[in-house]
């Protein structure tokens, strides 16, 4: 899976121990399991905007709240291609790998700059009641000249939304529990 992901691997010697068994069991109809509470419980970070420790994601850069049309309260959040885009995969019999394959996402989870080259085109502007702003090509008595901007730095904060929270642990322990239940009894 491209972007970023977690692994889950389930040791069986540990599920053995903890419940006294001798034969080793097929896990692999629990990993789905795993996969899809670990996959809802990512989305969820989306609506409480928090990283899978309690604490609070960064806030939006000021400039680009203001500029940002939709979703505006929303952090990770534009059109919500990263939240929709969050899946897990079973790997095989004891490993669920749960992430995005979204070519941002790990930028947004772990943080780092971007470069940004240096760009230089023509623009079109024009003059409306004593202000000037872009003009599209409909617009006739536009002036077009060419403007240059230079290379700069853009910093994205660390906004983990993959993770095991206190409240995951105990779910996967249940979730487990469940499971081995089922074979014990099925």
């Amino acid at each position: 899976m491209a972007g970023t992901h977690l692994t889950i691997t389930v040791d069986a010697d540990e599920v053995l121990a903890a419940h006294g068994r001798q034969a080793v069991p097929d896990t692999g109809p629990l990993m789905p399991r795993l996969g899809e509470y670990l996959q809802r419980s990512t989305e969820q970070r989306f609506k409480t905007q928090t990283a899978p420790d309690g604490t609070p994601w960064a806030p939006l850069n000021e400039r680009y709240a203001k500029r940002k049309k939709q979703n505006k309260d929303k952090i990770l959040t534009l059109r919500g291609y990263l939240r929709r885009y969050i899946h897990y995969q079973v790997q095989d019999d004891q490993t669920v790998e749960v992430g995005s394959n979204q070519k941002y996402a790990a930028i947004h989870q772990h943080g780092g700059s971007i470069a940004q080259a240096p760009q230089s085109r023509k623009m079109r502007f024009r003059k409306e009641g004593g202000r000037v702003s872009f003009a599209g090509r409909r617009h006739k008595n536009a002036q077009e000249r060419w403007v240059t901007r230079g290379a700069y730095q853009v910093e994205i904060p660390a906004r983990p939304y993959l993770g095991i929270s206190s409240d995951d642990a105990t779910e996967i322990r249940e979730i487990i529990r469940a499971w081995l239940v089922e074979r014990t009894n099925g």
